[in-house]
């Protein structure tokens, strides 16, 4: 009987072999009105897949072979019902990665005038394509702004509410005030300028865009209309603001301006640059990649393998981008919904007006490994939904997020994350090197407040199909989530405030947050933290991170309990070492077995005094002093709080010059400080693959100058 067993075993084995796989070919110079042989190459992903999700019969698994070459997408590739067999999608050949661009190619750039280039984009008068994006050598042109620099600051504001909402108005009217110094290139503008000028205004953590619904000229105010100002985050006396995409101000290398109703495209070149030979792009399509299954039903393993995907679109809504923390709801060039096993795998995706890739709608057992994910409009990738479903699907889980590069991101929209995790589950984000953004490097969790709590918030879809908060009593699904051996650095660049490095929001229980490595965080104002557990963060554990040079600290706590921050650096903050904002009735925290080390700010700010806090077992240092603890010394503190920590050079062997190897461990074994190995973090493999993760000196000295600029006021 075991023989026979054996034999069917054996027989189910070869019989599987024996479907053949299929291999479809595609080139730059190929048709969609070919064979997708070698000989008769197809040039689309969509029609490479045409009549092939079915076809199980006669192969196994159908190999996508794609040459090197440019291939210029006029739709996304879709794929809107499972595949009965794996699609693995790949280039054919050692030498490059094939490229999918969702642009057009500019050409035809003349002189005009004596600082300006122009080129006709037949596309603009023709099809009405529009763009907010131009390319040139690779590198994203600014479109037109005022000021250059920095920002304008808002007079005065008031609001005028037409429909209540949810914790604010669903429509109302502001009236912004401008002052007058900043406001007279306006008059030269013509009543058509003025209605496709376009203004930015900051907030905290999140901006809004809109046009003016009516612009006074001689009294340099504007109404904008939409949803009503958050009271957290208003539009008021101080706020900044500029203003863009109005031809008066293209007055600096590297902006550019669309004439819409001639097709003309404008541009003011760089020193060297040479518009003849340029490589000049706009984008035209939003979205490159979309798959979308069923619930039960969804698609099923697809690999992208060695494909780069290029310039994608942000276009500002009609009725503007009203403000959203981490952008939240804001599309992705490439997306998955009902999704699992997809893999992207040593790709790019780079020149994107959006999120580079968005997991959402029940996608589980994902995976994006070794990709390049570079200057991105909004963000670089999301895990789960934003908001929550009332009728009790499952979350989005169990995706993996390891050894890629994300960098240079939030170029249209600041507030994007690195990686960002909403409602979702069980997901690993390691080993990934996450630097030059403007907020927070990675996110986890989408509720304020606590599970039990009747003051919780998240967001809903309402009957609309919009976004708005929800309160309710609901279980955070945002657990288990693996947050280790990250290298998250150059982050904030002082243009948003209220930010973390890590930042975790909500209930998040079984998160772990480790050995990770982290420094140079700047924000605006407050809130340029390495660790931030932000409202109702419970149950994350925090341990063997190296955290350094944040302007306002390696930790913070806002509120939340049971968390456990533990065995961390905390070096060289620069108005505090440590942060605990809310104190509360349970424990908020453990903090034993920390290195805090300091050359200036307060050592320990907030309620630690107040709070109910498992605190002891650390080692403070102070380079040019001593440690501050409120109102108490080192000694009192101890007394009070923490009776066997220390006061004692841990013996890095040089801190300030990033090194924090230990010359000996001898002080800090008596806080029971277990050493770590922080060179595993960021990202590994080969050596071209780690040095194209280092930011450029450049880019370091532009930071560093922007550092000691914010950090004067």
């Amino acid at each position: 009987m075991k023989r026979i067993a054996l034999s069917i075993l054996t027989l189910l084995f070869v019989n599987t072999g024996l479907y053949a796989n299929q291999v479809v070919y595609l080139s730059s110079t190929g048709s969609d009105d070919g064979k997708g042989t070698v000989e008769s190459p197809y040039y689309s992903l969509n029609k490479a897949i045409e009549g092939q999700l079915d076809n199980r019969s006669e192969t196994d698994t159908l190999f996508i072979k794609v040459a090197t070459g440019n291939y210029y997408m006029d739709r996304p590739f879709v794929i809107d019902r499972p595949s009965s067999r794996p699609i693995i999608i790949q280039s054919d050949g050692d030498v490059g990665k094939p490229y999918f661009i969702g642009g057009v190619s500019v050409k035809g750039w003349q002189k005009y005038g004596d600082k300006l280039y122009r080129a006709y984009v037949p596309e603009v008068t023709r099809y009405g394509l529009e763009f907010e994006q131009l390319y040139v050598n690779g590198k994203r042109a600014i479109l037109a702004r005022t000021p250059n620099t920095d920002w304008h600051y808002v007079k005065s504001s008031s609001e005028i509410p037409f429909v209540k909402g949810v914790r604010f108005a669903d429509y109302a009217v502001q009236r912004i005030n401008l002052n007058q110094e900043d406001w007279q290139e306006m008059s030269k503008l013509q009543p058509s300028d003025l209605q496709q000028l376009k203004f930015r205004f900051y907030h905290k953590w999140d901006i809004t865009h809109k046009r003016a619904a009516y612009v006074d000229v001689d009294s340099a105010f504007i109404y904008v209309n939409g949803k009503g100002m958050h009271p957290w985050n208003q539009i008021r006396e101080g706020s900044r603001y500029l203003m863009y995409d109005y031809m008066e101000a293209l007055d600096t290398p590297g902006e550019w301006y669309l004439d819409r109703n001639t097709g003309y495209l404008y541009y003011m070149p760089y020193e060297g640059e040479n518009m003849e030979t340029a490589e000049s792009f706009v984008p035209s399509l939003e979205q490159l990649v979309v798959f979308k299954g069923e619930a039960g039903s969804p698609v099923k393993h697809v690999t992208f393998e060695n494909i780069s995907f290029q310039y994608s679109s942000y276009r500002m809504p009609e009725h503007g981008e009203e403000p959203m923390q981490a952008a939240a709801f804001t599309k992705a060039a490439l997306s998955f919904d009902f999704s699992e096993y997809i893999s992207l795998i040593n790709c790019e995706i780079g020149h994107t007006g959006t999120y580079a890739v968005w997991f959402r709608q029940e996608c589980h057992n994902n995976k994006v490994e070794h990709c390049y994910l570079a200057d991105l409009g909004a963000g670089g990738i999301k895990i789960g939904e934003p908001y929550f479903r009332s009728d009790n699907r499952k979350v989005t889980s169990h995706n993996v997020i390891h050894n890629n590069i994300i960098t240079h991101v939030g170029r249209e929209l600041p507030s994007g994350i690195g990686v960002a995790i909403f409602h979702s589950s069980d997901n690993q984000v390691t080993h990934n090197e996450i630097s030059d953004l403007y907020y927070s490097g990675v996110s986890v969790g989408w509720v304020w407040g606590y599970n039990d709590s009747p003051d919780l918030w998240t967001h809903h879809l309402n009957f609309r199909g919009e976004a708005e908060f929800y309160q309710a009593k609901l279980k955070s699904p945002a657990v288990r989530n693996i947050i280790s051996y990250n290298h998250i650095h150059h982050i904030g660049w002082g243009e948003l405030s209220d930010m973390g490095a890590v930042y975790t929001l909500g209930e998040s229980e079984g998160t772990k947050v480790t050995n990770n490595v982290i420094h140079d965080v700047l924000s605006y104002d407050y809130g340029g933290w390495g660790l931030y557990t932000d409202e109702g963060s419970t149950g994350v554990e925090m341990s063997n991170n190296l955290v350094y040079r944040c302007k306002s600290g390696g930790f913070h706590q806002h509120y939340g309990k049971d968390n456990k921050i533990e065995n961390n650096i905390f070096a060289f903050g620069h108005y505090y070492q440590a942060q605990y904002t809310r104190a509360e009735s349970h424990l908020s925290f453990h903090f034993k077995h920390n290195i805090i080390l300091q050359e200036q700010g307060e050592t320990l700010a907030g309620a630690w005094e107040t709070g109910l806090l498992d605190i002891d077992s650390n080692l403070y240092w102070h380079l040019n002093g001593e440690p501050k603890f409120g109102k108490y010394t080192f000694k009192e503190w101890k007394k009070l709080k923490e009776p066997h920590s220390v006061y004692a050079d841990p013996l890095f062997k040089a801190p300030l010059s990033d090194d924090y190897t230990f010359l000996s461990a001898k002080a800090v074994r008596k806080i029971g400080f277990k050493p770590f190995d922080y060179s595993k973090a960021g990202v590994y493999g080969e050596k071209d693959w780690v040095e194209k993760a280092r930011l450029s000196p450049q880019t370091l000295d532009d930071f560093q100058h922007k550092s000691r600029e914010r950090l004067k006021k």
